[in-house]
């Protein structure tokens, strides 16, 4: 993945941040490692649960999974354990509960290393990610055609377990404890070794319930079933095998990933219509890696680093630093102190005020530029001071240049208002235009857009690689070189940003001289614009809120004395996440927060705001129609009947424009009857002689965007297409093939 693939983000108004991209890094180089074996020994395995989820509807990660899910049919499984201990690379392991004490699932981890590391060469090659983290592996078991039989299997399957469970945690002793082994031993028809106990003798008995389920030979299956818990305890999740009959590969990530050919037929039998986005999942706690860190901090001689805040944080003014209108007054009380000792017939005192006058001066322009302002008078009264000091000045005419210092002070320095913005990503200043909008049309206020750095860290936070890209900004916004202002010395009214991390966050950072606590101290207020936008959520929304902790619980947010953000909820949320992180939900700081928190769409940017979508200039409608090869691998000759009923419809309609895209279907495996393939050809074929739109094989996911911005209605099976056009409140027509 590139450095960019790790950086926090939201994706589809869910907030991702670096820690899980960084598991994702992980597990995508876990998969490359599994799959380099499994090409090589022509060993089959599929995506599955949400990663299956992920490759049809996201083309990619779902934003709140933290997992990768594959799974291979028994025999498979069994190649590819003895392939996997001698071919995968050092450090990494297959876990399951046969080889690693404690693992009593019937899954399998394959993993990068089986322990938390933090190992110079381990967090070098892992994203600095120390901990566990990989792919889990499920079996695929025969179910047997005589569902009788199935079913008593399942239940002799339930026996064993349920034995195995209870005396290995002594809830079965003694006599009652033989009598269950014995009939276990009916059951499976092995003998069980009376001189194992305690854990050893749960795996061996464990080892009989897999047996149990792989006894089923091929000729006498129809379906594929997951053991635990689809195969047992009243469950029949059984899946026709002819699914699973071959294999395609979809885009997912930066890669592909095989899937069973009939996938869409699989999700539909799993999760039922599975373009219903819901975020709140099951199966393990979120994100996976916080139960290890907590185990980490319990075995810890030293306290862990960690960004802390606590309510004098929040309430507790920095010390702010004089700017130039402080030091301006300042000049201006030293340059009448002075004027009254020459007058007082001070000799040395012309020669110092010129002094006084000069560093005025250099400042002033040390801050504004060149002749900005007083500049001129300040050198005049120079002049004016030097001629003086010879003895030939008027002191007159100098008296007369105080009130003109005075009105050149009040008008450009004392009643300027200077606003800075300091955008780290010209890809982010969008969320910051709007702002930057209502301050840039008001001439009360001189505005500054300051773009700054940022810098990729390594493991250990050495900071490597820069980023700093000023061709993305707008041409009408004119940009200062940082390099060439001087915040403090300016002290503007107010500087905005947009990064709340400062050094906080594992995987890039800004310089230090930008970190929110030092630009509090250079102007009266420090305002903070988050980078994205994220969908409205409350704490009930788990995963949104946990995630959470990596940009609200940060400096920037704590630092910010005015803090904008899109929607009253959001505001309600962020409140009640920092009483809890801060650790006091008093009455006063709950206020506290209500008045530093703003919430205002108006100003705050919304990807829904974009209204760059376009159709024909022609006035027609543009249809993206979209079809896979799992429709017709399910439906063969009933998928082509649809195709050609849909032609007919397209071509009676009037007014409209077809985009048809397909996935898939490029190279029709053999799998798949050699009567419909050549029939699928002659419906592409019909559909190019009608002339109606255009026909795309297979297009990259990066162009779904641009596709979907292209349409005004989308038609076909479930895509990552389809959910881009739902995000753009389209409508979507999902096709069945019996209708």
């Amino acid at each position: 993945m590139k450095p960019d693939f790790y950086e926090d983000e939201v994706r589809e108004g869910f907030y991702v941040p670096s820690m899980l991209k960084k598991a994702w890094g992980v597990q995508m180089d876990v998969l490359r490692e599994t799959d380099i074996i499994c090409r090589k020994h022509d060993i089959p395995y599929f995506a599955d649960w949400g990663s299956l989820l992920a490759s049809i509807r996201h083309s990619g990660y779902i934003p709140w999974d933290d997992d990768l899910d594959i799974s291979m049919r028994r025999k498979d499984y069994e190649r590819f354990l003895q392939y996997a201990e001698k071919e995968l690379p050092e450090g990494f392991k297959v876990m399951h509960f046969k080889n690693h004490p404690g693992h009593l699932f019937f899954v399998a981890r394959i993993v990068g290393k089986p322990r938390i590391c933090f190992e110079e060469e381990h967090l070098t090659r892992f994203h600095g990610f120390p901990y566990i983290a990989g792919i889990d592996l499920f079996v695929l078991d025969n179910v047997c055609s005589d569902r009788e039989k199935e079913l008593l299997k399942s239940k002799k399957a339930e026996f064993v377990l349920t034995v195995a469970d209870n005396i290995a945690e002594n809830k079965t002793v003694g006599k009652e404890a033989e009598e269950q082994l014995r009939e276990c031993e009916k059951h499976t028809g092995r003998r069980i070794d009376r001189s194992l106990k305690g854990e050893e003798l749960r795996v061996r008995m464990y080892e009989l319930v897999e047996e149990l389920f792989a006894s089923v030979p091929d000729e006498e299956s129809d379906a594929l079933v997951q053991m635990m818990p689809f195969g047992m305890y009243g469950n029949t999740l059984h899946i026709p095998k002819e699914y699973y009959r071959d294999t395609i590969r979809l885009p997912y990530m930066d890669t592909t990933m095989p899937v069973p050919i009939c996938f869409d037929a699989v999700m539909r039998m799993k999760y039922g219509n599975y373009m219903e986005i819901h975020k709140a999942w099951g199966g393990h706690d979120y994100p996976f890696f916080y139960g290890q860190h907590e185990q980490l901090l319990e075995v810890l001689d030293f306290e862990y680093p960690a960004y802390k805040a606590s309510a004098s944080d929040l309430t507790g003014r920095a010390d702010r630093l004089p700017g130039i209108k402080e030091r301006s007054g300042a000049y201006l009380e030293i340059i009448n102190e002075k004027t009254q000792a020459i007058k007082e017939s001070d000799k040395e005192a012309s020669i110092e005020l010129q002094q006084v006058l000069i560093e005025f001066g250099t400042f002033i322009e040390s801050v504004y530029g060149m002749g900005y302002g007083p500049v001129p008078v300040l050198e005049q009264m120079c002049e004016i001071l030097y001629d003086i000091h010879c003895g030939c000045g008027d002191m007159g005419r100098y008296e007369k240049t105080l009130p003109e210092l005075g009105d050149a002070v009040e008008k450009s320095i004392f009643k300027r208002h200077d606003i800075v913005f300091m955008p780290f990503a010209a890809k982010h200043w969008k969320y910051m235009e709007p702002l930057y909008r209502k301050y840039i049309g008001d001439e009360r206020f001189s505005v500054h857009v300051i773009p700054i750095p940022y810098y990729y860290k390594a493991y250990d936070g050495a900071f490597t690689d820069e980023v700093f890209d000023l061709s993305g900004y707008p041409s009408e916004v004119c940009v200062d070189d940082y390099r060439q202002v001087d915040l403090e010395g300016m002290h503007p009214d107010k500087i905005v940003i947009q990064n709340p991390f400062d050094e906080w966050n594992t995987v890039m950072s800004v310089l230090p001289q930008h970190y929110s606590g030092v630009l509090k101290r250079y102007t009266d207020e420090l305002v903070y614009v988050p980078f994205f936008v994220t969908d409205d959520f409350t704490r009930e929304c788990e995963r949104d809120y946990i995630n959470m902790d990596h940009y609200v619980c940060m400096p920037g947010v704590i630092n910010a004395d005015r803090i904008i953000l899109p929607s009253e909820e959001i505001k309600n949320t962020y409140i009640e996440k920092l009483t809890e992180f801060i650790g006091s939900d008093s009455t006063d700081i709950k206020n506290l927060l209500d008045e530093k928190i703003t919430a205002d769409p108006g100003i705050v940017f919304s990807d829904r705001d974009e209204s760059d979508d376009h159709t024909d200039t022609d006035g027609r409608k543009t249809i993206l129609f979209y079809t896979s090869i799992s429709s017709l691998a399910e439906g063969e000759s009933r998928a082509i009947r649809k195709l050609n009923n849909i032609l007919d419809i397209f071509d009676e309609a009037t007014g409209i424009r077809v985009i048809w895209i397909t996935r898939g279907l490029g190279k029709i495996p053999a799998s798949i009857d050699g009567s419909v393939a050549d029939d699928f050809k002659n419906v592409i074929k019909r559909f190019r002689d009608m002339n109606i739109g255009e026909y795309m094989e297979d297009p990259d996911p990066c162009e779904n965007d641009a596709l979907a911005k292209k349409c005004d209605a989308y038609y076909g099976e479930p895509s990552s297409i389809a959910l881009d056009v739902f995000y753009r409140h389209k409508p979507i027509m999902i096709m069945n093939l019996d209708v």
